[in-house]
């Protein structure tokens, strides 16, 4: 697919990123801009053998919009500190000849892994990329890698063996870990459920995760896998391996993460799904009472957090920052949801104490999760797994990698908890939420909060509950209630909350706001 000036390859790539369940800029005219070729990691001999494996090879597809159509983007608390860029001192720490995203013009590049066919292939109907005629190849049928088991065989083997492929003005890098436990001829198995990447099963072993939005420099779950898996902490998968890939484009070098193979977690739970189950067995009990199954486990994923955060703090640039300047963006941010959400005005006043609280404290930052809730939590017969370290997608890289608050992360999973609620009403709701509350702090700390501790996390709350506020009013106003009750209580108001009376009756988990249960059903594979 490298002839990018041929109008019909153009419009046949374009068509089928821009259908794909992981492409970012639906309801919005794209352009294409350019379609680049990394290595092959096939010989273009073996191609015209008789029954040869597909010929496959990474490619890079540059899209762009017209700057007049961008929408408003979506409110998004970004993440306190300085910018590490300059001082970042882990071994993890990501190139400096790398270009970042942030230094470019806005473009996005979507990474397609393809399988080339001499002939339609009947299983892959459904992965048609299109039909070219390919420099090398001559006429061929494109598909989607991911979803033909002999291009995912190629795609392990290159990275079993270490590989470096090299063209003229691209490369392809394999890099597998010492504790790589998979095999090329595992059986490899499409995860269909929705993603922002594509993900292969590989038996019981491992999974292919292939990124599909690329952000250039280091991808953070990598990153973070591999740091938290050098310091021997086994609350998250082991990486097995990753796949970079380097191309030039307008001139410039760029570098991106293309895909990882990371440990499949055995009997894993969806943290969001076993939350809901037992808010509704309790809810289902004829006998009202104060103690809470699922309370043990929260407790449990307290410590589980805390554990990662102290090995996140070891690995990770960490720094202290003012209060009164993270008060400062979040009092900003406040009045500007109230502009875009006019239910927040009645508790603006309260929230702003909460603010004042955070002005008179020196913050310890460093890196954290940046997106913890249920969905992010798997439960396993070993205890709780934390998976995907990329944080909110809709903040920017440098965002992202910003050291902050540890409040952040356990703000998150708080809130977590009184979605779970809201989304299972019942007699022990309330209760269940606050025993899970508790449980959970008692885990992360150890001990009753002091006066400190205490002002931060309600700040960080209340940060965080006024970005569902502007989230519901943008996507689901019928479910505003959920974060304004939490608003009103933090703010310390006797105000009437609208929608407050009933809470929006969720037959199932997909339909919970994404940043509480995305991806999560009975049936939730490990990301």
């Amino acid at each position: 697919m490298s002839g990018t000036a041929d109008p019909q390859v153009a419009d046949q790539v374009l068509r089928y990123i821009s259908n794909a369940r992981w492409f970012a800029g639906k309801g919005r005219r794209v352009t294409f801009r350019s379609l680049t070729p990394l290595p092959w990691l096939t010989e273009v001999s073996d191609f015209f053998r008789p029954a040869a494996a597909p010929g496959v090879r990474f490619e890079i597809a540059e899209l762009a919009y017209p700057a007049e159509e961008d929408p408003e983007p979506p409110a998004a608390p970004p993440n306190q500190g300085q910018d590490p860029e300059t001082t970042q001192e882990s071994a993890a720490s990501e190139p400096p000849e790398m270009v970042r995203q942030a230094d470019l013009a806005p473009t996005e590049y979507y990474h397609l892994a393809v399988s080339y066919r001499p002939a339609p292939h009947a299983e892959l109907h459904q992965a048609e990329i299109g039909r070219f005629t390919d420099p090398d190849l001559g006429p061929v049928i494109a598909y989607d890698a991911a979803q033909d088991p002999d291009a995912c065989r190629v795609i392990l083997s290159a990275l079993q063996g270490a590989r470096r492929l090299r063209s003229p003005d691209s490369e392809a890098r394999f890099n597998p870990t010492a504790a790589a436990a998979f095999s090329a001829d595992l059986k490899p198995q499409l995860f269909t459920g929705q993603q922002s990447n594509t993900s292969v099963m590989l038996g019981d072993t491992a999974i292919l995760k292939l990124f599909r939005r690329l952000e250039l420099g280091r991808n953070l779950d990598i990153e973070v896998h591999a740091a938290l898996n050098a310091a021997a902490i086994s609350d998250v998968a082991g990486l097995f391996g990753w796949i970079e890939g380097s191309w030039v484009s307008n001139g410039l070098q760029l570098d991106a993460d293309l895909g990882m193979v990371i440990e499949k977690l055995a009997s894993a739970i969806d943290g969001w799904e076993l939350a809901l189950n037992s808010l509704r067995a309790d809810n289902a009990s004829t006998v009202i009472s104060t103690e809470f199954g699922f309370a043990a486990e929260a407790e449990s994923l307290g410590k589980t957090l805390a554990e990662i955060h102290h090995a996140l703090r070891s690995s990770f640039h960490s720094t202290k920052v003012l209060g009164a300047r993270t008060a400062m963006i979040m009092v900003d941010r406040l009045h500007e949801a109230a502009r875009i959400a006019p239910a927040l005005t009645p508790h603006v006043t309260g929230l702003l104490r909460c603010f004042d609280e955070l002005s008179a404290e020196t913050l310890d930052t460093q890196r954290v999760h940046g997106d913890f809730h249920l969905g992010q939590t798997l439960h396993t017969p070993s205890g709780w797994k934390i998976i995907d370290f990329e944080g909110e997608p809709v903040k920017t890289m440098a965002e992202r990698r910003a050291p902050d608050s540890v409040w952040r992360d356990v703000a998150g999973m708080l809130r977590s908890f009184d979605y779970a609620a809201a989304s299972v009403p019942g007699p022990q709701s309330t209760a269940w939420a606050a025993a899970c509350r508790a449980a959970f702090l008692s885990g992360y700390t150890g001990m009753e909060l002091g006066t400190t501790e205490a002002s931060l996390l309600r700040a960080y709350e209340a940060d965080k509950a006024i970005y569902e506020v502007v989230y519901e009013t943008r996507n689901r106003p019928d479910w505003i209630g959920i974060p304004l009750r939490a608003v009103a209580d933090l703010a310390g108001g006797n105000h009437e909350v609208e929608g407050s009376e009933t809470s929006p009756s969720f037959t199932n988990s997909n339909q919970v706001p994404k940043e509480h249960g995305e991806l999560a059903s009975p049936t939730r594979e490990q990301e």
